[in-house]
Formats: C-alpha cells, sequence, structure tokens
C-alpha cells in the first residue's frame, strides 16, 4: 500500500484492492471476492464502507451480486451491468389490470426502453404490511431505483426512511405521505376537482355533496379542497350534512337527500366510487342525471360504458408513469438534489351523467 492510499476515502481501498485483484489476474471472470465481513477483517474498514464500495463497482460493471451466494467478478468485456439495468415498480392496489394501473406501466416502459433498462413489475393487494416487507426485501438486492404506487402512503414513512438509508432511488406515483419529502409524480388534483365542481356550478346546481372513498389519501384531500373552494368561490359554502367521506357510502341517507331535493350533483373523488354510486342509485330507481347528477375523477376505460356514460376529470395515467421514470433518472444522478413533486395537468370530459340547466 503506497504512502498516497491513506488519503483515499476508505471505500477507494477496497474498490482498489478489487481492481488490482482483476488486473493482475488473482481474480478472474465470475470468481467469487470477498464478502463484507472478510473484507472488513482483511482492510479493516467498516461494513458500510464496503457495501459504499461493492455498490460502487456493481453500477461499474465490475462485478456483479448473486443474492444468498454474494458478489463476483463481471465479464470486463460486457458494459452494461445486468444486475442494476432493472427498475422496479411497486404497485399495491385493487387489480392488477386495472386500467389506470396499466397505462402507467406502459408510461414507465415507454421510457426505461429509452434507456436500455428493464421494468420489474411486483404486485401487492392493497395490504400496506405486504407492502412493507416487500419493500424491505428489495432494498436489500441490487435495483436502479423503485417507483412506488402506495396504498398508504402515510403507513409508508419507515419503509421510506429504510430506502434513503439504502441511497436507492425512489418516486412515489399518484399519492406520497402528508409533510414528508419525497420525489413524487401525480396530477394536479385540485385543480381537476375545482374545474369539475365550477362545471357543476356553470350548469346550474347548487346542492352539491362529495363522495370520498379513501380519503386518507394526499389525492383525495386535495380533490376535496378543490371542490371546497369551489363552492366557497361560488358562495356555496359546503354543507356538512352532504359530505360523504366514509369507505362505506350512507345510501340510505344519500336516497332521502335526493327526494327532498336536498341533494342534485354529486362529486366523487373517483370513478371507482362515482360508477359505485351510479349502479346502487339506478338499482332503487333512481334517474341519473334527472334527479341527480354525477361527476367522477380518472376517466377509466369503464367510465365510458356505465349505465349512463359518466362525467369525469381525465388524468395522464400514461405520462404520469413516463414522467415518474424520468423523474427516477434525474434524481439518481444526484441523491443530494431535494425532493421535487411534479403536478400533471387534468382535462375536463363531459357525458351523460350531468344534468344541465337545473333551476337553482
Amino acid at each position: 500500500m503506497s504512502k498516497n492510499d491513506t488519503t483515499l476515502p476508505k471505500y477507494q481501498l477496497v474498490k482498489d484492492y478489487v481492481l488490482s485483484q482483476i488486473e493482475n489476474n488473482e481474480l478472474g471472470k465470475d470468481d467469487r471476492i470477498p464478502s463484507e465481513s472478510e473484507f472488513s477483517k482483511l482492510l479493516d474498514v467498516s461494513s458500510i464502507t464496503v457495501r459504499k464500495a461493492l455498490a460502487e463497482l456493481v453500477n461499474e460493471g465490475v462485478i456483479y451480486r448473486i443474492r444468498g451466494k454474494g458478489s463476483f467478478v463481471a465479464n470486463p468485456a460486457e458494459t452494461v451491468n445486468q444486475t442494476s439495468n432493472y427498475v422496479t415498480f411497486i404497485i399495491s392496489g385493487n387489480d392488477m389490470y386495472d386500467s389506470s394501473y396499466m397505462k402507467i406501466i406502459k408510461g414507465v416502459q415507454s421510457f426505461l426502453n429509452q434507456q436500455g433498462c428493464k421494468l420489474i413489475i411486483e404486485f401487492v393487494e392493497n395490504d400496506v404490511e405486504q407492502e412493507r416487507e416487500l419493500i424491505l426485501k428489495l432494498i436489500q438486492s441490487e435495483n436502479r431505483g423503485l417507483l412506488i404506487y402506495s396504498a398508504n402512503p402515510d403507513a409508508a414513512r419507515e419503509y421510506l426512511n429504510e430506502i434513503r438509508k439504502k441511497s436507492i432511488p425512489f418516486v412515489m406515483l399518484d399519492r406520497f405521505p402528508a409533510g414528508y419529502p419525497v420525489n413524487c409524480i401525480t396530477c394536479n388534483n385540485h385543480d381537476g376537482a375545482y374545474e369539475a365542481v365550477a362545471y357543476l356550478i356553470a350548469q346550474g346546481h347548487r346542492k352539491i355533496g362529495f363522495a370520498a372513498y379513501d380519503f386518507h389519501l394526499s389525492t383525495e384531500v386535495e380533490r376535496y379542497n378543490g371542490y371546497r373552494h369551489a363552492m366557497a368561490d361560488a358562495s356555496l359554502g359546503p354543507d356538512d350534512d352532504v359530505l360523504f367521506l366514509q369507505r362505506e357510502l350512507d345510501y340510505a341517507k344519500l336516497l332521502r337527500q335526493i327526494e327532498r331535493g336536498e341533494l342534485t350533483a354529486l362529486f366523487c373523488v373517483n370513478d371507482r366510487r362515482a360508477l359505485e354510486v351510479i349502479g346502487q342509485l339506478t338499482q332503487q330507481g333512481v334517474s341519473i342525471p334527472e334527479q341527480i347528477s354525477i361527476m367522477g375523477f380518472d376517466d377509466v376505460e369503464s367510465s365510458k360504458y356505465a349505465k349512463v356514460s359518466l362525467s369525469t376529470v381525465n388524468q395522464p395515467f400514461e405520462m404520469l408513469g413516463y414522467e415518474g421514470a424520468k423523474l427516477l433518472f434525474e434524481s439518481s444522478k444526484d441523491l443530494s438534489g431535494g425532493s421535487k413533486k411534479i403536478l400533471l395537468s387534468t382535462e375536463l370530459v363531459i357525458r351523460e351523467s350531468i344534468r344541465s340547466n337545473v333551476e337553482p
């Protein structure tokens, strides 16, 4: 070891040791290199230092890792590192084949294909605990980065802290934990909801209710705020009695309000809720939009084919996936660059579920 070696960062000592072993043909292709604990004893460095050095060697294509077996010398002729050439997309949701998920995946793949990168999709059935266990397992393996569509971002803080400790780039899609700085791509939920409610008001509606689905999500809170602000700007402060914020919607109460003329329109926080409402009310003999107008949010494929085609707010799911993957690559180049939240624009889509010229 030369005199100048002591001035190098400790992790560089580990890297130089491996590189010199390869250069001197003491380690060849597919040969196993020492483990973290072996390096710690051999070079008197910490396991964290070894981990950083090995991570850089992996990223540079010098070595590759096999989980449970160790690290090995890569083929010098191969310029692309296979183990870090993957991005993992974790979706915690209700239906893997939901049209919105498929559009997001298409957008992600579109960007990754341009980068010569591959996509791994991990689907969890809307279970926060399974989501956490999966993430903690993934951060032990080699990943270019993680894209996360979480069932409950506020409950995800614990594992997000673990991802940060590992210095693994990640981007949250659609929703994010309140008050927690993360890279995130979402649509402009507030303004999209505001525009939708303002349209209802312009059609003569004054008694407009709000129906949530998972009100703990940042997206739903933002849409509620858009609804509330649109109502307030029209001097129509929303009545608490027409706010349906629970997952189980009180249809008996909703029917009474419709029959009494206390409600002429309902803004639903997403199309899933809106389509459920249309199905339930039509079964009860309620005429839509004659007795009540329904507005959704998302513009999922099935909204066009409901019993009464759904007026809604379109958010660009494919663009969300594309921009999410793009932000992941940008953030991986600068892990100290702070967090960035990007809002995508929405578009109002009017179909059959809205009645116009309502008597005030």
